[in-house]
């Protein structure tokens, strides 16, 4: 049985590797730290359900697309806060900050994840994200 810190530790590993390769723009990266299906959870959508592979590559490129119109140039944590639920699900929740390629501060985000392990790997299960001036669960921002 694993502990608590050894699961809190290949969590963060997990999500700054996530960070990474979205950074990197590496989409084959990205896609294969989800789960498939996954969800994705808001206020105003409700809940999007991602099945494949596939449709997950053709929403990255719309997300990717999506940042790059605003001048975004990576993403960078800023606070992590992680609660093991059991040996093989986790919750995160995660502070960032998305820059612009000038180095000014694009956007400020708080999202939620719920990973699993899948095949001895930690995956994104489910993404929320935390819609200001709410701050969702854990330590305020």
């Amino acid at each position: 049985m694993a502990d608590v810190q050894t699961i809190q530790r290949e969590i963060e590993a997990a999500y700054h590797h996530y960070i990474d390769v979205f950074n990197r723009e590496d989409a084959a990266g990205f896609v294969g730290c989800y789960c498939h299906p996954h969800v994705m959870l808001s206020g105003g959508q409700g809940m999007t359900v991602i099945n494949t592979e596939a449709d997950h590559q053709r929403l990255y490129q719309r997300l990717m697309a999506g940042l790059h119109e605003r001048g975004w140039g990576r993403s960078d944590i800023d606070c992590l806060q992680i609660w093991p639920f059991s040996e093989s699900l986790v919750q995160l929740v995660a502070d960032v900050t998305r820059s612009k390629k000038d180095g000014a501060v694009l956007e400020q985000l708080r999202a939620s994840y719920m990973f699993r392990r899948e095949n001895g790997a930690w995956k994104i299960l489910a993404l929320a994200q935390v819609e200001a001036p709410f701050t969702g669960p854990g330590a305020p921002r």
